[in-house]
């Protein structure tokens, strides 16, 4: 079991709070529903998924909003469900959504097609998670790509140990090729017993993904239980352990998972954990002119703590824990353009997308 002491050491971390005259947080587009994702085309144009099942393509200068006309069967929203991220790439657009598989059956699901104009073309279905589930949470997911290839981050739908189960997709991280099909260079392609798709294992739900710019590696963030939200690398062949570790929480009854253990030997270690849990979103690593201050640091948002959060970053290691803005919501996702400017999104009813700036 975690010790008491080391129990306390964890809480000792805790974040400093930017000079409150620094930063705030500034609408540039009002009357988004629940926005889940955003990727910008260039840097005035992005694209915007709401949890209700819009796709919209939005001009930041002229506040002009079109509505991406599109046939996929996403669930109705309902708590954590819907349309989900977005990322667009060379004319590409992916996104990642809840999938109604029939049967109130359901599946993190990720579609492609190509923007043209205000059209997306040939717009359909590359990936969908198996097994389809009738549980309502635990989706993940966020889309990065690197080296041509595409990443995603599934949720473990409140499977528990099925995590730990190399048949299924869930609670894994996947990486497949642009058309869907899995890489003959993917860890596990050869075992037959392994879906070919699955890159890393042992997640619980993963609402955070980037490509940080200096060393060329993929992180990402994931929702532990009560306590035991973490930072890490996306590393093939490896295992974060849910649900035989918690990394350093507990069940929301207080009862503890596993033996208690927050790692055991021949896991692979998060870098950087929160305990107790913030709900930690989606980040960035930030390598603009205009916060000079925040070059090279990861800007992550965080959900239930509503803050937007930066962390140091370097050679592996996450520190100096800093709140820029706090009490603005349930931060979902940040982004930069290639000035360098970072926009957030707001998971609300009452929403829109909101641009970081100084006082």
């Amino acid at each position: 079991m975690i010790s008491k002491s080391l129990i306390t050491l964890f809480l000792l971390f805790s974040a400093t709070v930017a000079n409150a005259s620094e930063y705030k947080l500034e609408q540039v587009l009002p009357n988004l529903v629940k926005p889940w994702g955003i990727s910008f085309i260039d840097n005035q144009n992005v694209l915007v998924t709401q949890k209700t099942g819009e796709i919209l393509k939005i001009n930041l200068n002229t506040k002009e909003v079109i509505e991406l006309e599109h046939n996929l069967k996403v669930v109705s929203p309902h708590w954590q469900a819907g349309m989900l991220d977005i990322l667009y790439d060379n004319g590409n657009v992916f996104v990642s959504y809840t999938e109604d598989r029939g049967n109130d059956q359901t599946s993190t699901s990720i579609a492609k097609g190509s923007l043209n104009g205000n059209s997306l073309e040939n717009f359909k279905n590359i990936f969908q998670s198996e097994p389809p589930l009738w549980d309502n949470i635990h989706w993940g997911s966020r889309l990065m790509i690197k080296d041509q290839l595409l990443y995603a981050s599934i949720g473990e739908r409140a499977q528990g140990s099925k995590a730990q189960d190399p048949t299924n997709h869930i609670g894994k991280i996947i990486r497949i090729n642009q058309d869907g099909s899995s890489p003959s260079d993917n860890p596990f392609s050869n075992k037959s017993d392994w879906l070919p798709e699955v890159y890393q294992i042992g997640l619980r739900n993963p609402q955070g993904m980037a490509l940080n710019h200096t060393d060329n590696q993929i992180y990402i963030t994931n929702h532990g239980p009560k306590g035991g939200d973490f930072f890490g690398e996306v590393i093939a062949d490896t295992n974060y352990g849910w649900m035989d570790v918690a990394w350093g929480g507990t069940d929301y009854d207080g009862s503890i998972i596993g033996d208690g253990s927050a790692w055991k030997e021949g896991l692979l270690k998060p870098i950087y954990r929160w305990i107790p849990s913030i709900a930690v979103s989606d980040m960035t690593f930030y390598k603009g002119d205009q916060f000079p201050e925040l070059k090279d640091n990861i800007i992550l948002t965080s959900l239930k703590a509503g803050r937007l959060i930066s962390l140091e970053f370097s050679n592996g290691k996450a520190s100096n824990e800093t709140i820029l803005v706090q009490g603005m919501g349930r931060l979902r996702d940040v982004e930069q353009n290639d000035e360098g400017d970072l926009f957030v999104i707001i998971d609300d009813d009452v929403s829109g997308i909101y641009k970081l700036t100084r006082n």
